[in-house]
């Protein structure tokens, strides 16, 4: 029989996707209807252009109800739905895919009931750290699924690898651009690291939204760095934008941002081989690990930060190994090897 199901969140329907969120949703369900599942989207991007929205959903729960209800967005977009589901002891299959890394703090502290978040029949974390917040808490039905992209193609690093110690280090950040990235962190980095001689031994590129709130300080400091500049976006939408970032050799992400789950950008990193220095947050040693992938950094340690840099201009690290190592894990990533024919069996969404 034919699984039909109900999509709720950011989807940017028609539209090219703008956020991790959409990102993510339109990834998902075009691999559920390559399965053959027929998708019903509720798209609440912008949903105060078209409030309708809500009506939609509604009649689709109403009259459809043997649809798996799928929530694909942050928990606090549709918490107080999940609140009347159970107040009204709603019956319907239905599928919590959390977006974000934060759900399981956020339960532990009592912003969202367990007996809530467990009314729902599947909750979909993206670590297994969440997985064990949850549990403790009481959260019984909970599956991990990493985050996903489909990767069709893979840059050529050898001539990268060939000459990095010939050169100067090419450093990258990638990501919306505000504090709590840590790109003030890599902004002071830079600045001691020149004071110390190293300006001409590596360069910093910057890419990605420069938040509001940070644009003057970003500006003014960028204006003091000569090896340091703002290369506005980088489309990632084809190989050409891969083939861009894989000519980096160190991917920096200083984060401390509280919302940081699975970032999208270390599925990006590891496609193009780029090692990360990374900080000890949240769920970041899940994804990558300690020396073979990644280089982690104590959180809101410019010190660390600066040396951890410095280290890899002079070659203290395998870089060579570690890109190699990279670009062997992003395959654990790809769409087809995340969302299988067993993983859709177990949520309800398939059958042969």
């Amino acid at each position: 029989m034919k699984k039909e199901a109900i999509v709720v969140g950011w989807i940017n329907t028609g539209k090219p996707a703008d956020c991790g969120e959409t990102m993510k949703n339109q990834l998902m369900i075009q691999k559920l209807e390559s399965f053959g599942v027929r998708c019903h989207q509720v798209d609440f991007k912008n949903w105060r252009k078209h409030p309708w929205v809500f009506f939609k959903l509604a009649f689709l729960m109403l009259f459809h109800r043997s649809y798996v209800l799928i929530f694909s967005t942050s928990t606090v977009n549709v918490y107080p739905m999940m609140k009347l589901m159970k107040k009204f002891k709603w019956k319907q299959p239905s599928i919590h895919w959390v977006i974000g890394g934060n759900l399981g703090n956020q339960v532990i502290n009592g912003m969202y009931a367990a007996d809530v978040i467990d009314y729902i029949g599947l909750t979909i974390v993206e670590s297994p750290i969440m997985n064990e917040q949850l549990a403790q808490c009481g959260v019984k039905n909970v599956k991990v699924l990493p985050n996903f992209k489909p990767i069709p193609y893979f840059p050529n690093i050898d001539n990268r690898l060939a000459t990095l110690k010939s050169r100067s280090l090419k450093f990258v950040f990638l990501s919306r651009i505000m504090c709590e990235k840590g790109c003030d962190y890599i902004l002071e980095s830079a600045r001691i690291l020149n004071d110390e001689g190293f300006e001409k031994e590596y360069s910093i590129d910057f890419y990605g939204k420069v938040a509001d709130s940070f644009k003057d300080v970003f500006t003014a400091k960028l204006s003091s760095l000569s090896n340091v500049q703002y290369e506005g976006f980088l489309n990632l939408r084809d190989n050409a934008g891969y083939d861009k970032l894989a000519e980096y050799d160190v991917m920096l992400f200083p984060t401390y941002w509280n919302g940081e789950g699975f970032a999208g950008i270390f599925m990006d990193a590891f496609i193009c081989g780029l090692p990360l220095i990374a900080t000890d947050w949240a769920h970041n040693r899940q994804f990558m690990q300690d020396g073979k992938t990644a280089m982690f950094i104590p959180v809101h340690d410019v010190v660390a930060l600066k040396e951890c840099m410095r280290k890899c201009i002079e070659r203290k690290y395998d870089l060579v190994e570690m890109a190699k190592n990279c670009q062997r894990n992003a395959k654990l990533y790809d769409v087809d090897n995340v969302l299988t024919p067993q993983t859709m069996k177990e949520m309800g969404l398939w059958q042969e």
